[in-house]
């Protein structure tokens, strides 16, 4: 008996005990549902309002030096470098010897067929002398002619071959690269070393489809240089694009004179300030309320005085720290300057200026 009611009472607190964890459980949930529908607080943010301004009359477009010349050395001939005369980092002129190729066999086989050459020439005096007895045919002297045409385009041959066993400097410039020793065995198509001229470059930028008219083929531009803070170089367009890529850029040519002890090399980041001659008033906001990068071209509007939107806008130049839109926006339009990075699409915000 003692143990049923102690099995009784074991079970009635077991179910006491579900019961309320149960409405515990269920306490928790009306909470968590009540503080769902809590509005979030606005998030405090400063706007902007779009201006109208004149741009500068002058342009700056970066882009990377060139050189403004470079090229391949290829051999022309077979067999084993005899001799290497120029290194890396060497300045040569076009026409210089840069290295040997072994030439004793199209040398010999040049005394042969010169020889060849001088016995024939004596056999047609011969067969001159015997024609004029009438002693052979003039069928024989064609035959000696021939011979003799042959032997001569054979030599012709000979000697280019052997002149391309030195191999010369195509241009002149710097030697970047070397790519044969002494002893080395190279073919027809091989490369021998890469040359590059640096006492110009040519610094390769992109213009808009707005600024491009203003650009002209032998305009004088001022160029920087990344590395030199403090200097200036002097350009001149050489090449304007004909037809504009993806992003509706034009791509401008810009030949710069190097310095003597030429600074300047190929790969470095620069920038060309064009003079436009012209002022254009565009639309302009503070490059700080552009929400990500440039190419993206994001912003948020309020509406409302207190609902965040986020707009899709384009972008033209940028002017230090001001940025040209040239569509998707109104001058009336709030614009946020601060505080984009808490925002989301239909967000509540606060103006605080």
């Amino acid at each position: 008996m003692k143990k049923n009611i102690l099995l009784l009472l074991v079970l009635a607190a077991a179910v006491a005990f579900v019961a309320w964890k149960l409405q515990k459980n269920k306490s928790e949930l009306t909470a968590k549902a009540a503080l769902s529908q809590v509005s979030r607080a606005h998030i405090p943010v400063e706007i902007v309002h779009p201006t109208m301004e004149n741009l500068s009359t002058s342009l700056e477009a970066e882009g990377v030096f060139m050189p403004f010349k470079e090229m391949l050395v290829i051999s022309e001939t077979a067999g084993r470098v005899l001799e290497v005369f120029k290194d890396k980092g060497d300045w040569v002129n076009e026409g210089d010897l840069l290295a040997k190729v072994d030439d004793e066999m199209l040398q010999i086989e040049l005394e042969a067929t010169s020889a060849n050459l001088a016995k024939l020439q004596k056999d047609r005096g011969r067969v001159a002398n015997l024609i004029e007895g009438e002693a052979v045919s003039k069928s024989k002297i064609e035959e000696v002619d021939l011979g003799i045409l042959a032997a001569e385009a054979k030599i012709k041959g000979l000697k280019k071959q052997i002149s391309k066993t030195s191999l010369t400097a195509p241009m002149t410039g710097t030697i970047g690269l070397r790519f044969i020793e002494r002893g080395s065995v190279i073919g027809p198509g091989i490369q021998v070393a890469a040359m590059a001229n640096l006492q110009k470059l040519l610094l390769h930028v992109k213009v808009t489809e707005q600024d491009i008219l203003a650009v002209k083929k032998g305009q004088t531009v001022q160029i920087k240089a990344d590395v030199f803070k403090e200097k200036t170089f002097s350009g001149r367009v050489t090449n304007i694009a004909l037809k504009a890529d993806n992003t509706f850029n034009y791509d401008v040519e810009i030949e710069v004179a190097n310095t003597s002890s030429r600074d300047l090399l190929g790969g470095m980041h620069g920038s060309a300030v064009f003079s436009l001659g012209f002022a254009r008033q565009s639309m302009i906001l503070p490059r700080r309320a552009i929400a990500g990068s440039l190419q993206d071209g994001k912003i948020f509007v309020v509406k409302n005085d207190s609902i965040a939107a986020e707009k899709t806008i384009e972008i033209g130049r940028q002017q230090g720290e001001k940025v040209e839109i040239r569509g998707g926006l109104a001058l009336d339009e709030k614009v946020v300057l601060s505080g984009q990075s808490n925002l989301a699409d239909g967000a509540k915000v606060k103006i605080t200026n």
